[in-house]
């Protein structure tokens, strides 16, 4: 990060020293965190979004799916939206869902 910074210090940005005291900012300035990882052992990446409240957009694979809970609209409880097959269409409909909820500010900010 530190070599792109300096290569390009107009159209890139970087202080990983930072981020462990601003972390929580950067994610909390996201809308989604989007985690299609197909493979993802513990995933602690999820969880710096929680942090932050920000809601997660994962495939159902390793610590994912054990905590990337599927938001239910009537009962307003999940912390993001899953996908159980690893296919770009899977992915997008998970998107779509996010985009629905994130276009319904109630329901949005009940997800966060």
């Amino acid at each position: 990060m530190w070599h792109l910074k300096a290569k390009y210090p107009g159209s890139f940005w970087a202080a990983p020293e930072e981020f462990f005291l601003d972390g929580a900012l950067v994610n909390r300035g996201a809308d989604f965190g989007l985690m299609p990882s197909l493979f993802e052992p513990g995933g602690i990446v999820q969880h710096e979004f929680f942090v932050g409240s920000t809601p997660v957009v994962a495939f159902k694979t390793g610590g994912l799916k054990d905590s990337v809970i599927e938001f239910q609209i009537n009962s307003e409880t999940g912390c993001g939206f899953t996908f159980e097959s690893y296919n770009k269409e899977d992915f997008t409909f998970a998107v779509q869902r996010s985009i629905g909820i994130f276009n319904n500010k109630h329901k949005y900010e009940r997800l966060r």
